[in-house]
C-alpha cells in the first residue's frame, strides 16, 4: 500500500527541488532573457510589457532582443520602448559567420552577449507571467541544465480554443513522461538553460541546424548528463497568439513533425499512432469490432484523465466545453496533419523557407 501512495505522488504531486540560487540568504541569480523577433510588429510590445512586469530584483536582469532582419516597425517599435529602460536592448542580428540559419543563429548571437548564470527564452509573441523568473530559477540545482515552463496559445474563436486543448494535452503528457525521468522535448517559447549547460554543448554554434532548435538544444543537454524539469502549473503558464489560418497551422504541425523525426523509434511510433488513430481503428474495426471498440474507448479514458489532469493543474476548467471537442478535432486533424508533412513542400517559417 505504501508503496503504491509513494508511486501515486511520484505522478502526480509536485515534485519540489531544493534550488541551487534564490535561497533565503542568497542573492538571486544574475538572468539574461533571450527573444528572437522578426518581423513581430503587432505582438512585440505586449511580450516586452508583460517582461517589465516580472517579480524580480530589476538589478538581476537583462533582456536582449535580437532583431533578425526584420522588415516591418519592429526594430522602432523596440528601441522607442526600450528608451528609459537601461536592462533592455537590441541587437540587430546580422548573417551567421558559422552557418547558422534563422532562429537558432539569433539566439547563438544573443547568447555571447548574455551575461547571465540562466538564460530566458520565450517568444516575441508570447506574455510570460509575473512570477515567471523566481519559479523558473527555483528549480535548478548544480547539476540542472534546462527547465520548461507551460504555454497555450489563447484566442476568442472556436479554432483557436481547440488549439489551447492540443498544447495542454501535449504538454500535459511531456510532464508526467518527464516525472518518470524520460525525456521529451522543452518549450522553447518558455525555457530556461543554465549557463554551464549551454556552454557544455558549445551553444547553438555546435549543434546541428533544426528547424525545432529548442529541441535539438534540449537533448544536447540532457545527453551531457544535466537534468531538466518540466513544470505544469499556473505560476510558469505563459500565453501566446495561437494561428489563425489552416495554412499556417500545418505548417506549425510539419515543422513539429520534422522535430519528433529525431526522437527515439517508440515515441515516435506512438505520435503516429496517435494522429493516425481514426484510420487504424477504422482498419482493426475491419477484421475484430470488438476490439477495436475497446481500443477507442481505452483512449478515450486516457486522453480525458490526461485532459482532467491539466486543466485541473493550470486552472483552465473553463476549457472543459471545448476539451469534450477535442476527440473529433484530433480524428480530423491527426490524419491530415501527417498528408500534409509527407508532401514533398518546404517548411515556411517567418517568410523563410527550409527543406
Amino acid at each position: 500500500m505504501a508503496t503504491r501512495s509513494a508511486l501515486f505522488r511520484s505522478l502526480f504531486m509536485p515534485v519540489i527541488e531544493e534550488p541551487a540560487g534564490n535561497r533565503p540568504g542568497q542573492d538571486a541569480p544574475f538572468i539574461s532573457i533571450l527573444i528572437a523577433a522578426r518581423n513581430e510588429e503587432h505582438t512585440i510590445l505586449d511580450c516586452l510589457r508583460a517582461i517589465t512586469q516580472l517579480n524580480y530584483p530589476p538589478g538581476n536582469v537583462e533582456v536582449l532582443v535580437g532583431n533578425d532582419q526584420s522588415t516591418d516597425q519592429t526594430r522602432l517599435l523596440v528601441t522607442e520602448f526600450m528608451a528609459d529602460k537601461p536592462a533592455f536592448r537590441v541587437v540587430d542580428i546580422t548573417t551567421s559567420r558559422i552557418g547558422l540559419q534563422g532562429k537558432a543563429n539569433v539566439l547563438a548571437q544573443l547568447a555571447r552577449q548574455a551575461r547571465g548564470s540562466l538564460f530566458f527564452f520565450t517568444d516575441a509573441d508570447t506574455r510570460v507571467p509575473a512570477n515567471w523568473l523566481t519559479d523558473m530559477s527555483h528549480q535548478f540545482s548544480p547539476r540542472t541544465g534546462i527547465v520548461t515552463g507551460v504555454t497555450l496559445p489563447q484566442g476568442p474563436g472556436l479554432f483557436q480554443k481547440l488549439q489551447t486543448i492540443d498544447w495542454l494535452y501535449n504538454l500535459t503528457l511531456t510532464h508526467l513522461i518527464s516525472i518518470l525521468g524520460v525525456p521529451v522535448t522543452a518549450m522553447g517559447n518558455n525555457m530556461a538553460v543554465s549557463r554551464a549547460g549551454y556552454e557544455a554543448v558549445g551553444g547553438y554554434e555546435s549543434l546541428p541546424f533544426s528547424v525545432v532548435e529548442d529541441y535539438t538544444l534540449f537533448q544536447a543537454i540532457v545527453s551531457k548528463g544535466y537534468g531538466f524539469r518540466h513544470l505544469l502549473n499556473e505560476q510558469v503558464l505563459a500565453d501566446t497568439k495561437p494561428v489563425t489560418t489552416i495554412s499556417a497551422f500545418f505548417q506549425q504541425r510539419k515543422r513539429w513533425m520534422r522535430g519528433a523525426t529525431a526522437l527515439p523509434a517508440w515515441m515516435v511510433s506512438a505520435l503516429y499512432i496517435q494522429y493516425l488513430a481514426g484510420p487504424l481503428l477504422l482498419l482493426i474495426g475491419y477484421f475484430s469490432p470488438e476490439l477495436a471498440v475497446g481500443l477507442y474507448l481505452i483512449r478515450l479514458f486516457v486522453q480525458t484523465t490526461v485532459l482532467s489532469f491539466g486543466l485541473s493543474r493550470l486552472k483552465q476548467t473553463n476549457l472543459w466545453v471545448f476539451a469534450l471537442l477535442f476527440e473529433p478535432y484530433q480524428l480530423l486533424i491527426g490524419p491530415l496533419s501527417v498528408a500534409f508533412y509527407l508532401l514533398p513542400t518546404p517548411i515556411d517559417w517567418k517568410g523563410r523557407r527550409y527543406t
